[in-house]
């Protein structure tokens, strides 16, 4: 019997494993064809990447694998989905996250899971060290927007993966509403019918 393939979901900033989007997936995608997975994150973004690309390295040994990425962590799947040529779905994904988190230097805590860390310039510049320049592989990445994404201007998203698929809704918000009508599209870039 085939493997499933296995897409695992990358949370966003201050999240966990069992976030909303997290939980939606795997009620909706795990199926025949995939499994759907999610870890808590460490909050450092070294080690966060760390984590992921240990999980990824493993899997890819015996099946394929597929990321979600969700804000922050849909600017770590850039990363991973570039560095592993791994399919991807972006959901409206922070782009410039190394620009964003100067606004949230010191001390930060994680109200998921209670964890308490600093962000500082270290921080920051190891989320710029990770940062992609340039997409080499756009057929990878399927991009879900909002327009009305009260924490990221959608546009910038839209500029970025310029040349990927990009689907926007009108209205929405940054947590992603109705994520349930993407299901279809979802498991179609990830190649449910191959």
């Amino acid at each position: 019997m085939k493997n499933k393939d296995l897409i695992i979901y990358v949370h966003g900033w201050n999240s966990f494993k069992n976030a909303r989007k997290a939980s939606l997936l795997k009620k909706l995608i795990n199926n025949e064809h995939f499994e759907v997975i999610s870890l808590t994150l460490e909050s450092h973004p070294k080690n966060a990447i760390a984590q992921l690309s240990k999980l990824i390295e493993q899997e890819m040994m015996h099946r394929k694998v597929h990321l979600i990425g969700s804000s922050l962590g849909g600017y770590y799947s850039t990363y991973l989905s570039e560095k592993y040529n791994l399919k991807a779905v972006m959901i409206n994904p922070a782009v410039w996250a190394y620009k964003i988190f100067e606004n949230n230097r010191g001390e930060n805590e994680n109200p998921n899971t209670g964890e308490k860390y600093y962000i500082d310039q270290e921080w920051i510049d190891s989320l710029e060290e990770i940062f992609i320049d340039s997409l080499k592989l756009k057929s990878n990445f399927l991009v879900l927007l909002q327009t009305a994404d009260e924490t990221l201007d959608y546009r910038y998203a839209e500029k970025y993966f310029e040349g990927t698929s990009i689907v926007i809704d009108e209205g929405g918000s940054h947590s992603f509403d109705n994520l349930e009508s993407k299901i279809a599209s979802i498991s179609i870039h990830f190649g449910e019918n191959q």
